[in-house]
């Protein structure tokens, strides 16, 4: 081997290494805004009370576990916080998983009002986290015998 063929393996090799340590999810940058208020809400809704779980954050480890040990591929995205107006903001997980024949995407969402502290779920994949006694009322509910 040349001098030349040695150093595109180096390239290549130091490429590779880059991508896998990116790829983890340790080695990226959370996407939350360098905000207080953003953090706040990420708090409030990670540390909320789930159903089936301590706080909504268990219950997102737990869905991955299952995944894990069913031996389902999937990707989990970062927690992600938007400010949807002032004092309002938007908490998101993605969390992509291989179906039959193709990738499966779950968002899992909740809009957090900071001046009352309240956390309203607004994906339906979120719906199966939370407590019963705060979800929204079923459309036409009072209808229903």
């Amino acid at each position: 081997m040349n001098v030349r063929n040695i150093l595109g393996l180096m390239v290549l090799g130091v490429l590779i290494v880059a991508g896998f340590v990116y790829s983890r999810p340790e080695g990226r940058i959370p996407d939350i805004p360098d905000d207080p208020h953003a953090q706040e809400a990420l708090r409030l809704v990670q540390s909320h009370p789930a159903r089936t779980a301590p706080t909504l954050e268990a219950a997102v480890d737990r869905y991955i576990r299952e995944l894990e040990a069913k031996g389902t591929p999937f990707r989990k995205g970062e927690w992600q916080v938007a400010e949807e107006q002032p004092g309002v903001y938007a908490v998101r997980i993605l969390i992509r998983e291989k179906g039959f024949n193709q990738w499966i995407e779950r968002e899992f969402a909740w809009r957090v009002t900071l001046k009352d502290k309240t956390i309203h779920v607004i994906s339906l994949a979120a719906k199966h986290f939370m407590p019963f006694h705060e979800l929204p009322p079923l459309p036409h509910q009072d209808q229903i015998s």
